[in-house]
């Protein structure tokens, strides 16, 4: 076994566990069964015994990455489970690694490569032609007969015969893919489009491409002019690249393709557009796995960096600054995953460091997971799991929201077992609170506030927060960071988070009626109170009561928060 495999075998196995206190004390032993070799695409299943209630079941690639992860609960002192192995899963030995803490077994997963089937002679070509061999490494994903885009009521898929790829192994073994598309049917997914009716909302041009292996990367090249003469009849149109278990989708209108023209010093005509997808190594995911693992979380695997680039006149820049767009990009993962107790995070190289992103899970039929992160800009993604709670929110009315955010990695505690939900919390830790679950970038310069020095904590967040025009300071200059928040600045926070996040809400004056005390509510905040209780998201102290200049605490911040999450539709 070679040194790297071995290090994350360990890293993995240290990852498991105890489940409860409880569970831990009763553990004596864990067995697991062989488990027969089998191809890509088969099912795997994991059996054994163990003595105690449930067991951590992990499956970890050649790679190191984890490919499935479940708690398995044991029935009269055996457990089961299984997964459907990846089509696009690489041949080598899988490691399994059942159990809970120190007592756990390991089981040799071997996946061979699918026998080829025979090929059968179909006889003398009947129009033998002219050779069409597109060349080495270069491959039309469809067949070589002429057809036309697929048309549905929902969208348009551009024809595999359009779609050309090159690969390319390099000698570090990682496989680069270059994807190309026929200009024509491109254009004319553009009038497919204007033709269906689909002019309004986000029509959706998909591409499909070929599945990407692990430290491997595919870029879509697209020609910008195209793009722009395509957006007069379709302005919303979204480009869809899209994988066996990864996609990007990119509305069109986050583009201002004139000025990145500009930018490169060129005519539009001579800029590409080139949308990358790349699966990443064991080098990343080792990196993300020992992040996750200092947060009390478990990394699932399959990190993905998801970027687009124009290209011209020599130069090449980065696109990754969307507003308040908030693009969609999946990950399919190859089992159930529980929304409660798993989020999304993003993952920044330059710290080594994860932080939630918003993600919504959906189980597909296949008994797969799809994870859609929503980001106004592009990064490396993936997707962890943790469970987290503190031992001062016993019995307290904001328990399951405290918990839901800390286990997402949105809040966290005063210390590494209290959460202190009465207490009041500041102006800088609730705006913080919300560039975090903004997944925005910190930006400490920014942050022009005469009481706000570079090297406070808070400057990088209040920074990001005076960007997004989530906040203001005072007539002063100052921002008052150390104050505690009251109900109604917390609401005109979040309706302006609301705003941020690419949502609207309407306001209607006659919502405060239902407090006795709206006359109390400040003129500059009534529109967002009103907001803030049309989306569901702040509610009185009372039925009848607002009490706008009261204190928030730090559990009314979580409920607050959660509620905004749901709402934006950037959590379950």
């Amino acid at each position: 076994m070679n040194s790297s495999l071995a290090l994350s075998i360990v890293l993995a196995s240290a990852a498991i566990g105890p489940i409860s206190a409880s569970a831990a004390q009763t553990i004596s032993h864990v067995v697991v069964s062989a488990i027969p070799a089998i191809h890509p695409g088969g099912t795997v299943t994991i059996a054994g015994t163990s003595t105690d209630s449930e067991v951590i079941v992990k499956v970890i690639r050649p790679t190191g990455s984890i490919i499935f992860f479940n708690i398995v609960k044991v029935i009269n002192g055996a457990f089961s489970d299984s997964f459907v192995l990846g089509t696009s899963e690489s041949v080598g030995t899988y490691k399994v690694v059942v159990g809970q803490g120190d007592t756990v077994d390991m089981k040799d997963l071997i996946v061979t490569a699918a026998p080829t089937p025979p090929v059968t002679d179909p006889g003398p070509d009947p129009d033998p032609g002219p050779d069409s061999d597109p060349g080495p490494g270069t491959t039309p994903i469809g067949s070589s007969n002429p057809s036309t885009n697929i048309v549905t009521p929902a969208n348009v898929e551009v024809s595999p015969d359009a779609i050309t790829s090159n690969t390319v192994t390099g000698p570090d073994g990682k496989v680069t893919t270059t994807v190309t598309i026929d200009n024509k049917y491109l254009s004319d997914a553009f009038t497919q489009l204007k033709d269906q009716g689909l002019t309004e909302g986000s029509p959706v041009i998909a591409i499909r491409i070929s599945d990407i292996v692990a430290n491997g990367n595919t870029s879509v090249s697209l020609p910008a002019s195209l793009l722009l003469e395509g957006m007069k009849s379709v302005p919303n149109a979204v480009i869809k690249i899209f994988s066996g278990n990864e996609s990007y989708s990119l509305p069109l209108q986050v583009l201002d393709l004139n000025t990145i023209a500009q930018t490169l010093g060129i005519d539009i005509s001579g800029v590409i557009l080139h949308i990358n997808i790349a699966v990443m190594g064991t080098d990343i995911e080792k990196l993300i796995q020992a992040s996750a693992g200092g947060k009390g979380a478990v990394s699932l695997g399959h990190s993905v960096d998801f970027s687009v680039t124009a290209e011209g006149n020599g130069k090449t820049v980065e696109l990754n600054n969307f507003g308040t767009n908030y693009v969609e990009r999946s990950i399919t993962f190859s089992q159930a995953i529980d929304p409660l107790t798993t989020t999304g995070i993003l993952y920044n190289p330059a710290n080594q460091e994860i932080s939630f992103v918003p993600t919504v899970f959906v189980k597909n039929t296949d008994g797969t997971t799809q994870a859609t992160i929503k980001r106004n800009g592009n990064s490396i993604y993936s997707v962890v799991t943790s469970s987290k709670s503190f031992t001062d929110i016993k019995g307290h009315w904001a328990k399951a929201d405290i918990e839901l955010l800390a286990s997402k990695m949105v809040v966290s505690g005063t210390t590494a077992t209290n959460f202190a939900p009465d207490h009041n919390i500041t102006r800088a830790e609730f705006a913080a609170l919300l560039v975090r679950s903004l997944a925005l970038n910190s930006d400490a310069a920014a942050a022009t506030f005469k009481d706000v020095k570079a090297s406070d904590w808070f400057a990088g967040s209040i920074g990001a927060a005076v960007k997004a025009k989530l906040v203001s300071g005072y007539e002063d200059g100052s921002f008052k960071p150390n104050a505690p928040i009251t109900r109604e600045q917390m609401t005109v926070m979040i309706a302006k988070a609301i705003t941020a996040a690419g949502k609207t809400v309407s306001s209607q004056a006659e919502s405060l009626n239902i407090f006795s005390d709206s006359s109390k509510i400040s003129n500059w905040a009534k529109v967002s109170v009103s907001q803030s209780v049309q989306a569901g998201i702040i509610s009185g102290m009372t039925d009848t009561t607002f009490v706008p200049l009261a204190n928030a605490t730090r559990a009314q911040a979580a409920v607050m928060l959660k509620r905004y999450l749901q709402y934006t539709q950037f959590i379950n």
